[in-house]
């Protein structure tokens, strides 16, 4: 597995949070426990008696998982103390009345990689304390951290779809892309103004907008088959160029405000793009996106227009 697989493994990992709800992230910190530890079992919530406050447990090691993910988690401090505390009471009432040690109580929370409050880590060593077992608060970052020492087999498997290598892009097929035009007319696009720069500078553009070396590399070699993007255009209806172009622009603007800012925050956008207009995982499929995205990436407003242009 290269650099650049781990790298943007990483980047997909990161948007699959930040778009998940409680149950999608649930699933998500399933299939990475599950693939970290055998022994680590799932609860399937049953009637009245529910799950037992624990969303998953190891009962050789005594470690009890509970998620709490909110839509927000900005101003929730005191709902997640009052859970987290309800939560312990409750496993440990259920759990070691029907004979189960419980050693540890891990409460893995969906930050977005924002962090939590300071209170949600002293409420941990209090209850700790009180209880006489170990307290741990986990967030993306923890679950991040156990993900990438997976390979790539099992990074695909979580994530659900192909990890790009840009030594892999090959000529797309016209199949293909009518494929995925037809899948992106499905979306929603807002009416948004083009905005074409007078004199185009590819790679001022990708210096511009801090995108990193690998996802450099992949616009640079599907730019390669602008030839091909024109004459796809051509033998197609004149109003399919303008209607990609809003809906390219509209994903854009949707990344721009699901996803927190960080150092990485272009490239999360740009495998946003990708996985939003995907149809399904195969690679020819990525590649004839990735054609598309170097078009628009030149042409419109998918990321910023330096502003020398």
């Amino acid at each position: 597995m290269t650099r650049e697989e781990k790298y943007l493994g990483r980047i997909l990992l990161k948007n699959k949070f930040y778009e998940a709800d409680k149950q999608s992230y649930e699933d998500l910190f399933t299939k990475i426990m599950q693939n970290q530890d055998s022994n680590f079992k799932q609860i399937k919530p049953q009637g009245s008696l529910g799950d037992g406050k624990c969303d998953g447990f190891n009962v050789k090691t005594g470690e009890y998982y509970q998620v709490y993910a909110p839509e927000d988690l900005t101003g929730n401090e005191a709902t997640l103390l009052s859970k987290m505390d309800a939560s312990i009471i409750g496993l440990l009432d259920f759990w070691e009345e029907k004979g189960f040690d419980v050693k540890q109580f891990n409460y893995v929370v969906k930050d977005n990689y924002r962090n939590v409050y300071a209170l949600i880590y002293t409420n941990a060593k209090a209850i700790a304390k009180k209880h006489q077992i170990k307290c741990e608060v986990k967030t993306c970052k923890d679950l991040e951290d156990i993900f990438m020492e997976f390979n790539l087999e099992e990074m695909e498997y979580i994530l659900g779809g192909m990890i790009p290598n840009p030594d892999n892009i090959s000529n797309f097929e016209y199949d293909i892309m009518n494929e995925v035009v037809n899948h992106l007319k499905e979306r929603k696009s807002r009416n948004i103004l083009e905005k074409i720069p007078s004199n185009p500078n590819f790679d001022n553009k990708i210096i511009f907008n801090s995108l990193s070396e690998v996802i450099s590399e992949i616009l640079n070699i599907a730019q390669r088959q602008n030839y091909a993007i024109n004459d796809f255009f051509q033998l197609n209806s004149r109003f399919i160029k303008e209607d990609l172009r809003e809906i390219f622009t509209t994903l854009y603007e949707e990344a721009k405000e699901l996803i927190p800012e960080s150092e990485t925050k272009n490239d999360e956008i740009f495998l946003y793009i990708v996985e939003k207009s995907s149809p399904n995982d195969k690679h020819n499929t990525q590649d004839a996106i990735f054609v598309l995205m170097a078009y628009y990436f030149e042409y419109c407003d998918i990321f910023e227009t330096p502003t020398n242009n």
